[in-house]
């Protein structure tokens, strides 16, 4: 039954009446982005085909279009580096080229225009104050730089802490590194682990550093170590300027004195109220006073910390001395930079407001603010041809980002977004013209650019979560989000209250309250025409905020709502709710388990409403009769001990009268992985275009142009207007994950496409293993024709044995699916035809051939005597390994032999410590050494994630399945030898259904599964 569902699934998907077949054609693909992450938020496209893109942006070198354009804003708003002239007071953003985030800096004190800086493994240096930068070394393996000092002495001695190789000098001014590492304490799997250095000022000899076993000190430059105090690497010291040997040890809240060089400490008097203590600076002109940045504030000590006072409040996390002057530097409130030359009994602003300063150095006549990198969000037009009309930032100098975008009649551009930046370039006049939240909190705000890229109006917005906006046809802006009260309501509104209540899950605590809201503006941006809580559906339903928004013609604005959003799934699904065109009233609401996350909207020609996200596991999805994909796809089936499992999250489009009092259809749209939508739209056909990023190999596609190549894939896909018949659906991306954010009709018959290369992560969150997937960096952008699709069409090629469509190896046995075919239709790649096994009119097993290429892009066509299909691009592989199911589906029990050479079974369970043989398809290429195979990569057998010792491989046929079949024996790991190696394993017992997978390359036994070259999931062996 298993397989016959599978395959229905599958195959399944393909129907439809070929009338209504396209082929997308990739036109052109744009990408940009600078040196930095961007991500994009969303798209759109104007009547005339244009396309425009929002997102974010830490690029200081975002590309900008060039002088004279007239574009809102020509550079970041923010920068990691900041210099101030201490005479003029005057401060100036550094955006030094190519220069990445800066991890940790120091100064060179005997040459102040000397600075380095580390970024990850990169050691940079700069000669002239900052202003430019080159990268001067590299460590090896990836090894991160965690501490950075300089010789006072000698600007080109160096020192490095790292948290794996421990210190290491330079003598050449950062060009080669020596570990000297003689005395410090290694962890047990060797790494050295260290955190900050420090060179005594008055006795450059003397150095200090802190490690994972405690503060180290050598009084020979490195040469030898001895641990002198407590601690750990995230410990720090200070030393006292005027008198010499004296220091201060600080170990969380804990400050420790030494008066002769590190040899013995002293604990001093704790802060008061147990304060958090970030930093500690010795006053250099006043003999034991001290300085401590807290939680609390500033705290002076004038007794060498016998005693503490609170001098100024407000959180301050770095404090800076100036050696040549009274004045002090600190980062006080956690917003912006302070000076004081009279101990902090009065403070006065300097230089720029950098919200996440993390270092200030004192160097020479300089102040220079180290801080982490910000976003701003970035505005950008093509033409219909992919050119740049213009491209904009948009920011101050925290962290903004563009979250949602509408596009005018005119060509005007609206976004919406969140900000922490004060300095914001709103405009005069504006709504609100200061960050209304304190402190650096967060707030939205609300933009529009004219045609040409100019800045027509820009304001703040209130402390809330904006998710969408939308513009009528006069120009009024329309927002929608979610508040948590303090929402500026109108006399008249639907609810000028806020009114949610607190909420809990009763496992995880405390959840919200939030409460959806929509909000209209004026077309100058100046004030709001009406602005509302929606704290309820019709149904009484709670809901949390609006996640889309579209505004009819009439002008009543319909919104996606999420309900009840928590960690813990309520059941309740998804919500389309319509407000009157005042404001005043709910006209109506739809509510409908299973449908889970709304992520769009979209209205047709009748104002019937399609929406679109990714399902709610908490309920069955509410597919209706004849919608084109019913359930989820089955691939990973329930083992004995484990839960049932299905594709995880699937993305689903679902369609609304305009009554919203029928579900007229809803379809799923997913594979046997995570699969969301992003966006949906309904062209002048009707026909409705979604799209998303999925990390399903078995995605339904439909005359693609191109597999996935990547962990994550983006997609586009259009449905006929009842969602029963899939018109195309491709994957998008090359071998970078990669997601799809926006797809939209240009109003010429093509799609328009934006989206942003990933940056992957090793979290598993909610069943989806890319849930850190988070960091985009690149922005791309496409355009798709869609011509009619072939009489021959080509919907996917997957590995024989797994059923997904992996990369193509040599000797892989593959089956084409599609339709068109007939019996003499031959499978080609590159032009050439592979052997073929069997064909029928949707599908044809092939072999790939053994010398095919192992790495690049295969053209996979299908020839039916002489009509050609469309063409797919798809990875080659030196291996795509996938291991035989019992019957054929590519999941559940495996192929394997026991040591008897009987078929492995629930009835026939093979013994701890035998042999086994399991039956692979795509091991890649193999040469043969006294009859038995040897693959050109090292295969590894993993069962419930226990290695298993290899005996031999050997190549032939076996009956019914199509090739040469690699065969390759191993023996089951025996509990009673991991018991000896592991005592901690002394009762463990292997489960009678056990996972068993085959990786193809170098072996990482506790991360083998992550490998691009690993059998599939889902297949288990049966063990006594």
């Amino acid at each position: 039954m298993r397989t016959l569902l599978f395959m229905n699934v599958i195959l399944g998907l393909s129907w439809g009446a070929t009338a209504a077949d396209l082929a997308p054609s990739l036109q052109w693909v744009k990408t940009t982005g600078g040196s930095g992450n961007s991500s994009v938020a969303a798209a759109a496209a104007d009547a005339t085909g244009n396309l425009y893109i929002v997102g974010s942006t830490t690029s200081l070198d975002f590309p900008i279009t060039p002088a004279g354009t007239p574009v809102a804003q020509t550079t970041a708003g923010g920068s990691m580096l900041v210099r101030i002239d201490l005479a003029s007071a005057s401060a100036s953003r550094l955006f030094p080229a190519n220069l990445p985030p800066i991890g940790v800096a120091a100064a060179a004190p005997a040459d102040p225009s000397i600075l380095f800086a580390a970024s990850g493994s990169q050691i940079w240096k700069s000669s002239d104050g900052g202003s430019t930068w080159s990268m001067i070394s590299q460590f090896a393996g990836g090894v991160s730089v965690s501490g950075l000092a300089v010789d006072p002495t000698k600007s080109t001695t160096v020192y490095a802490g790292t948290p794996t190789v421990g210190i290491n000098r330079s003598i050449d001014g950062g060009a080669t590194w020596t570990a000297i590492n003689n005395g410090i304490t290694s962890a047990p799997d060797g790494s050295i682990r260290v955190g900050g250095v420090w060179v005594e000022p008055a006795s450059p000899n003397v150095i200090f550093t802190s490690t994972a076993f405690g503060l180290a000190r050598s009084t020979d430059s490195g040469a030898t170590w001895k641990t002198v105090g407590g601690g750990n690497s995230f410990s720090a010291v200070a030393f006292d300027p005027i008198t010499a040997g004296t220091l201060y040890f600080v170990d969380g809240n804990t400050i420790s004195k030494s008066t002769d060089n590190g040899e013995t400490f002293v604990r001093v008097s704790p802060l008061p109220d147990q304060t958090a203590l970030f930093t500690l600076a010795p006053d250099p002109k006043h003999a034991g006073v001290l300085y401590a940045g807290t939680s609390a504030g500033i705290f002076q000590s004038g007794d060498s910390g016998a005693t503490w006072s609170l001098k100024v409040a407000g959180v301050t996390t770095v404090l800076a001395a100036d050696p040549n002057s009274p004045a002090f530097y600190a980062n006080s409130s956690g917003y912006g930079i302070v000076k004081s030359t009279d101990g902090f009994a009065t403070t006065s602003p300097i230089g720029a407001n950098e919200p996440s300063v993390r270092q200030l150095i004192v160097s020479g006549p300089n102040l220079f603010e180290i801080s982490a990198p910000t976003t701003d969000a970035f505005l950008m037009k093509l033409d219909s041809n992919g050119n740049v009309v213009y491209s904009t930032y948009f920011g101050g100098s925290g962290s903004d980002a563009a979250t949602a975008l509408a596009v005018g009649s005119d060509g005007s551009l609206y976004v919406a977004g969140t900000t922490n930046s004060a300095d914001l370039p709103v405009t005069a006049g504006a709504y609100i013209i200061k960050l209304p939240s304190a402190h650096g909190g967060s707030a939205s705000f609300v933009l529009k650019l004219n045609p040409d890229g100019s800045l027509a109006w820009a304001t703040y917005f209130t402390e809330t979560i904006v998710s969408a906006i939308a513009v009528d046809s006069t120009g009024n802006a329309y927002l929608g989000g979610a508040s948590g009260g303090g929402l500026p309501t109108t006399a008249g509104a639907y609810q000028t209250d806020f009114q949610q209540s607190v909420a809990s899950s009763g496992f995880f605590g405390v959840i919200g309250p939030l409460s959806a809201f929509v909000t209209k503006f004026n077309a100058k941006g100046t004030g709001l025409v009406y602005s509302t809580y929606i704290p309820t559906d019709n149904q009484k339903n709670t809901v949390a905020g609006t996640q889309a928004l579209v505004v009819d013609a009439a002008g009543n604005v319909w919104i996606g709502a999420a309900l009840n959003p928590g960690i813990v799934p309520t059941g309740i699904g998804a919500s389309v709710v319509k407000l009157n065109s005042t404001g005043s009233a709910v006209l109506a609401s739809a509510v409908q388990a299973g449908l889970g996350n709304v992520a769009a909207l979209a209205l047709d020609a009748s104002s019937n409403v399609y929406v679109a996200g990714s399902t709610s596991q908490a309920a069955k999805f509410p597919a209706t009769p004849g919608a084109f994909q019913s359930f989820p796809l089955p691939a990973i089936p329930a083992l004995i001990y484990q839960a049932p499992s299905g594709g995880g999250l699937d993305a689903f489009v679902a369609k609304w009268d305009s009554s919203l009092t029928h579900l007229l259809a809803a379809t799923l749209l997913g594979g046997e992985l995570p699969d969301t939508a992003t966006s949906v739209a309904v062209d002048s056909s009707g026909a409705v275009i979604v799209s998303g990023y999925t990390d399903s190999k078995a995605f339904p596609t439909h005359t693609p142009f191109q597999a996935s190549f990547s962990s994550r894939a983006g997609f586009v896909a259009a449905l006929d207007s009842n969602l029963s018949q899939l018109m195309f659906s491709t994957y998008l991306g090359d071998g970078r994950p990669f997601a799809v954010y926006g797809a939209v009709p240009d109003g010429s018959g093509n799609i328009l496409v934006a989206g942003s290369t990933l940056s992957p992560g090793g979290a598993f969150v909610g069943g989806d293993n890319g849930a850190s997937f988070s960091v985009g960096n690149l922005v791309v952008a496409n355009k798709i024709a869609l011509p009619p699709a072939p009489l021959v069409r080509l919907d996917s090629v997957q590995n024989y044995a797994s059923r997904l469509g992996a990369p193509l190896a040599p000797g892989e046995p593959v089956t084409a699916l599609g339709a068109g075919f007939g019996n003499g239709a031959q499978l080609m790649l590159d032009g050439s035809p592979l052997v073929t096994v069997s064909a029928s009119a949707t599908s044809i097993v092939a072999v790939v051939p053994d010398t095919a290429a192992t790495s690049g892009v295969h053209t996979l066509q299908v020839s039916n005597n002489g009509t050609l299909s469309n063409s797919v691009y798809a990875p080659a592989a030196a291996a795509s390994p996938a291991i035989y199911s019992a019957d054929g589906s590519g999941a559940g029990q495996g192929y394997i032999l026991n040591s008897d050479g009987t078929v492995n079974s629930p009835s026939n369970p093979a013994a701890p410590g035998s042999a086994i043989t399991i039956l692979v398809a795509g091991a890649g290429q193999y040469t043969l050494s006294n009859g038995f195979a040897v693959t050109a990569l090292m295969p590894a057998v993993f069962i419930n994630g226990f290695y298993c010792n290899g005996i031999a491989a050997v190549v032939g046929p076996v009956a019914g399945l199509p090739g040469n079949v690699y065969q390759l024996s191993v023996f089951v790991p025996d509990p009673a030898v991991l018991a000896n190696n592991n005592p901690d394993l002394k009762n463990f017992k292997f489960p009678a259904q056990s996972g068993i997978q085959l990786l193809m390359g170098p072996s990482n036994a506790s991360n083998f599964a992550n490998s691009p070259m690993v059998s599939q999931n889902g297949i288990f062996i049966n063990i006594k």
